[in-house]
């Protein structure tokens, strides 16, 4: 009998001790991990917050641009000589049709001579058979091909003297002659790749820039622009948008626009590096909020708004730009929301919190 009940009482001990042992403070743990989970989401937050708003109406967009001048233009010979004469070299002002240059070629000289005598032999067989008044004399056809062929000589003649004016180059506007690329003396040759003058009116400047399409909008034709170069330090020279490409770059997703500056002074010149300053009126002006307010994560910025009922809505943002200290917001926010500043990772998405209006809502790092 104390044998049955032995084999009875050892497996059930082992039961026992098994549930003392390794169950018993599992359960014990979990209630307590659970009551700490529970303790942990009911614990309310004190959060430093700041308060989204939007900027300005009327914004400020500075952008690179390169100036160049008015009109420029290469000027390249026509026909082929030596050039006999250089009239002007860098830096000569000079006047629409002002002469830059002559070249001499000889032998066209030559062709004219000898194109003229044909065209006076043309004229005398010509008159010839013209003056034969007897009927029947002179053929219908051999006067046609006497007209035909002085008419011929007559047009080689004038081609060969428009040749010959080409020998002379001359300015195509007023302007100043910025590049000067041979010498008296030089074999110039028709077609050349090589230009003799270049020829720039430097009065007025214009400035090309790229504008990005968020702001593309609100370029207007004849707005006021300003322009400052970094080596005029102070300066700044007035302009205006005359034209635009209206269409953006396929590439970048900017639109190509033209500002003309006056520069009667030529205080400007070709070639600078300048900023080009836009004034933009915007009807609905972009969110602007600290930089400390975002927070970067592995699917992009978010911020967290603190909810009327005082808990946090994690909310993804998409920045238009960055000013350093600020953050232009382009979608994601609407304007008056409460956001957390420094947000952490112990943070979630419906914690009740304690919001508390920075002093200074700007970066921390200030």
């Amino acid at each position: 009998m104390k044998s049955k009940i032995l084999i009875w009482f050892v497996p059930v001990a082992l039961i026992l001790l098994f549930l003392f042992v390794g169950v018993l403070p599992r359960v014990r743990n979990r209630q307590e991990l659970h009551a700490s989970v529970q303790k942990e989401q009911n614990l309310v937050v004190q959060v430093n917050t700041t308060t989204a708003t939007r900027s300005d109406s009327i914004s400020s967009l500075t952008l690179p641009g390169q100036i160049q001048p008015l009109r420029e233009t290469q000027l390249y010979a026509r026909t082929q000589g030596y050039l006999k004469k250089r009239l002007v070299d860098i830096g000569s002002p000079v006047k629409r049709g002002q002469l830059l240059a002559s070249l001499d070629a000889p032998e066209l000289d030559q062709d004219i001579i000898r194109a003229q005598t044909d065209l006076r032999l043309a004229k005398t067989n010509l008159e010839r058979v013209e003056s034969v008044t007897l009927p029947g004399a002179v053929s219908k056809q051999d006067i046609d091909n006497r007209q035909a062929l002085y008419d011929m000589n007559q047009a080689n003649l004038r081609r060969i003297e428009v040749l010959k004016s080409l020998q002379e180059i001359r300015a195509p506007f007023n302007g100043i002659v910025t590049a000067r690329t041979t010498e008296q003396g030089a074999l110039i040759t028709a077609g050349n790749s090589t230009p003799l003058f270049t020829v720039s009116q430097l009065d007025t400047l214009r400035v090309y820039t790229d504008v990005p399409q968020s702001y593309y909008k609100y370029i207007q034709l004849g707005q006021a622009v300003e322009v400052r170069v970094p080596e005029l330090s102070g300066k700044t020279f007035k302009g205006k948008v005359v034209r635009t490409s209206e269409a953006l770059r396929s590439q970048s997703r900017t639109l190509l626009t033209e500002v003309l500056i006056p520069n009667p002074g030529r205080e400007l010149v070709s070639g600078l590096y300048g900023q080009v300053n836009f004034q933009l009126k915007q009807s609905l002006p972009p969110v602007v909020i600290p930089a400390n307010a975002l927070w970067m994560t592995s699917t992009g910025p978010q911020v967290m708004v603190v909810k009327a009922d005082n808990t946090l809505h994690v909310q993804p943002v998409e920045i238009a730009r960055d000013f350093g200290s600020t953050v232009e917001i382009g979608t994601g926010l609407q304007g008056g929301e409460n956001l957390v500043i420094n947000p952490s990772d112990n943070l979630r998405e419906g914690q009740r919190v304690v919001s508390k209006i920075a002093s200074v809502p700007a970066n921390s790092t200030k």
